[in-house]
Parts: C-alpha cells; sequence; structure tokens
C-alpha cells in the first residue's frame, strides 16, 4: 500500500511539473522614429499588414472612414487630414487609435507609422 502510494505521487508530481512550459515570444524591436539612419519603412510590407490586423475589421469599403483596406488605404489616409507630413506627431492615423479607440498599436507598429510619416508617407 505505501508502495503505490509513492508511485501515485511520483507520478502526480511528474504529471505536475511536466505540465509546465515557458513559450518565448520574441518582443518585435520598437525603433526610433527620429533616427536619421533609419531603413526605410515600406507601406505595402509594414503598415498595411498593421491596419489588416488592427482596423479593416471597422475602417473597411463601405463602414467607417478612413477605408483601411489593402488597395484603399494609401488614397484614402493622403486624402483627408490624416496624415500630417508637417507635424507628423500630430497625424491622426498615428494618435487616434493611441487614445480611447477601438483598436490600438503596439509600441513598435506605432513607432512604425510615425517614422512613414516622417519619411514622406510614400507609397511604397
Amino acid at each position: 500500500m505505501r508502495a503505490l502510494k509513492i508511485i501515485i505521487s511520483t507520478i502526480a508530481l511528474a504529471l505536475f511539473f511536466g505540465g509546465c512550459a515557458y513559450d518565448f515570444i520574441p518582443q518585435e524591436e520598437v525603433i526610433d522614429p527620429d533616427d536619421p539612419n533609419a531603413e526605410t519603412i515600406s507601406f505595402s510590407t509594414e503598415i498595411v499588414p498593421i491596419f489588416t490586423s488592427k482596423c479593416v475589421r471597422c475602417h473597411s469599403t463601405g463602414a467607417t472612414t478612413p477605408d483601411l483596406s489593402t488597395n484603399n488605404a494609401y488614397s484614402s489616409l493622403n486624402s483627408s487630414r490624416y496624415v500630417n507630413e508637417s507635424t507628423p506627431e500630430s497625424s491622426l492615423i498615428y494618435t487616434k487609435p493611441l487614445g480611447s479607440h477601438g483598436a490600438t498599436y503596439s509600441d513598435a507598429e506605432a513607432a512604425k507609422i510615425l517614422l512613414w510619416i516622417k519619411q514622406g508617407a510614400q507609397d511604397n
């Protein structure tokens, strides 16, 4: 009977400690939007995916403006007040999601968007 308790206790401890795991999730690097040597941010490969994952649920064709769907995002942003190249920090596409908005950017995403605006908000 005592041997059975030891075996059961050993199995229980093995299952308890064996079930613990830690998955390392690397943090996305936050770029410095004021770095003059920063690489050029690509609208199509770096900015549009942010909009796709965070914004298009509400901001798409026929929904809330601006239309941030893949094919319309650039023209929608540049034909309105959402991008302010003279004072990038006041651009609505940068500031609005940082406040009390339905979706928010991570620090890395916000830095990319700000740097893209500072680099001239190119359609690249």
